[in-house]
Formats: C-alpha cells, structure tokens, sequence
C-alpha cells in the first residue's frame, strides 16, 4: 500500500482546515436531507392522520420514511463536526460506536422495508384469500415483518464494530457513515444492499405478471378487475424504485471504478460524499412521488394538511385493497 493510499484527510487537512468544496458537499447534503426529514415526516403524519391509509402497504411504506427520516438526521450531527470550534474531526471509536450505529439503523431499515412493501404486494396477488385475512389481524402479520428488519442493521453494525477495531484508537474522521465501513465490512454492506434491490425488483416482475395474467383473465370473462388498487400503488412503487435502482447503479459504478482510477484522498472523499447526497436525496422523493403520481395519497396530504383544494377532490374512500 502506497504513503498516498495510507493518508486520510485528517493527515493532509488536520491543520490546514478541510477544502471548500468538501463542506460545500457536507452542507448540501445536510440540506437535501432537512427536505427529505420534512417530506417523509409528513407522510408518516397523514398515514396517521387518515383512516383509509391503514392497509399493511400504507404502513409499510410509512415505516419506510420513518426509518429514513431518522437516518437522515445523521447529516446534521456530521455538520457539527465540521463545523466544530477548532476541530473538524473527531476520534474514530466513538464515531462509528456510540454516534453512528443507531442511525445507521434508518439506513438498513429502509431498503429492508422497501422489500417487505414489494413483499407485501407479492403476497397479495398469489394469495389473495389468505391475505384478506390478514387485513383483518394486521399486527399478527406485521410485527413479524418489522422485527425482521433488525436483522440486516444488527449484522452490519457488527460487522463496523469489527473494523473499526482493526485501526489505531487515534484516528480521526468527520463522522459520516461511509467512514466507518470498509474491507469486508464495506464489501458486506454493498452485498446486502444489491440482494435486496434485487430481490424487490424479482418481487415486482412476477407481480406485473400475475397482474397481467389477472387482466387477460378478467377481461375474457367480461369481469371488472379485483386488483385495480394494487395496480395504481404499484405504479407509484416502481417510479419510487426506479430511483432508487438509479442510486445504486451510481453506487456500483464508484465503487468499481474508483480503485481504477488512482484518485488521491481527495478526490476519493469528494466522489463518495457526492454519492451521500444522491442517496439522501433518494430517501426523500417518497412522499413526493405518492403526492404526485398517486390520486390515494395527493387526497390524503390535501385533507391533512387542509389544502383549499381538497374540496375539489374526491374524499378519499376505504377500498378494499388487494
């Protein structure tokens, strides 16, 4: 491993004070993701708020915000180191073992529940008997689910400890969470994170089969379809995953090419704390793509938040939702 390999930020900008263009990046994401604590807090509140958005979906995908906003809230503590009194960084232990972790939950979290929501639909569509039952008793088929995204945080957050432990107590980082996964660990974290965009993407292939099986069928039978809401979400939730898909193709392609390009300290941190700030900003378009493409949730967030033109708006309608 080359002297230039070796160095961390700390070395070169300890004294001297971290470059513009570096904070300028650390300020920008810490805006992007104040918008996005707004946005997704905001849909947890009219989920809460209106009793037609109460199917496992509709709380599904706001426990997706909720986790996401509380990630979120991990940009603000990074700003403050930064902008510090003297210091711009901080000792690595406590970082990435007492600061870091329980954020690094929301992270985790998300894209679990973005699985379990394409999970959820898939279930739906194949067993739809069954499924009804489950609206029933929804907290009999939900905990499951929300204990289940404990999991994924719970290995990676041990994985971090493990690392972390493998460098000298002194280090010093800006406390951001990319900082604190790398080797196996960063390797791991990248493994989970693919196997779960693809297989929520496998879950919305066969969905759309299923579906377009049940149109085909319906519509030899003269019968009006049984899935009608399941298709409207479900175009929503892809627009929403097509982001996403988008986030880690970007991921891939840094992560692949940095180690070829010979970028130096510098320019390696600026290509990943940019990549910060397109994942922040993914973790905030939920809200505004259900407003926007989605008539369910646009009633909702107008009835909520008591805009005029709710009036003009059907009031939304408990449905049965398939």
């Amino acid at each position: 491993m080359s002297v230039q390999q070796q160095q961390t930020l700390f070395d070169i900008y300890g004294e001297a004070g971290l470059p513009v263009e570096l904070v300028t990046l650390n300020v920008l994401r810490t805006i992007i993701s104040g918008i996005g604590i707004l946005f997704n807090i905001s849909l947890v509140f009219v989920t809460a708020k209106t009793k037609a958005l109460n199917s496992p979906c509709h709380l599904l995908i706001a426990f997706d915000c909720l986790v996401s906003a509380w990630y979120q809230l991990a940009s603000f503590l990074s700003i403050t180191v930064l902008f510090g009194p003297g210091h711009q960084f901080i000792p690595i232990r406590p970082c990435c073992l007492q600061i870091l972790p329980p954020f690094q939950f929301g992270f985790t979290a998300s894209f679990t529940a973005m699985f379990l929501i394409s999970l959820d639909r898939l279930i739906s569509v194949l067993f739809p008997l069954w499924y009804s039952l489950r609206e029933i008793a929804k907290k009999y088929y939900l905990i499951p689910m929300f204990i289940s995204t404990l999991v994924s945080p719970s290995i990676i957050i041990y994985a971090q400890y493990q690392v972390v432990y493998t460098v000298p107590e002194s280090t010093q980082v800006i406390c951001v969470p990319h900082e604190c996964s790398w080797a196996w660990a960063g390797d791991l974290i990248y493994v989970i994170f693919v196997s779960f965009y693809g297989l929520t993407l496998a879950n919305y292939i066969i969905i759309w089969i299923v579906l377009k099986w049940h149109s085909w069928k319906s519509t030899n039978q003269n019968l009006a379809s049984p899935y009608e809401w399941t298709r409207r979400i479900l175009k929503t939730l892809s627009i929403i995953l097509f982001l996403n898909l988008i986030g880690l193709s970007m991921n891939s392609i840094i992560r692949l090419t940095i180690p070829h390009l010979n970028f130096n300290v510098t320019q390696r941190a600026l290509a990943i704390h940019g990549l910060s700030c397109l994942t922040n900003f993914v973790m905030s378009t939920n809200a505004p793509i259900l407003f926007t493409f989605n008539q369910e949730y646009k009633t909702a967030f107008m009835s909520a938040f008591k805009i005029k033109s709710a009036n003009k708006t059907a009031k939304v309608t408990t449905v049965k939702k398939i």
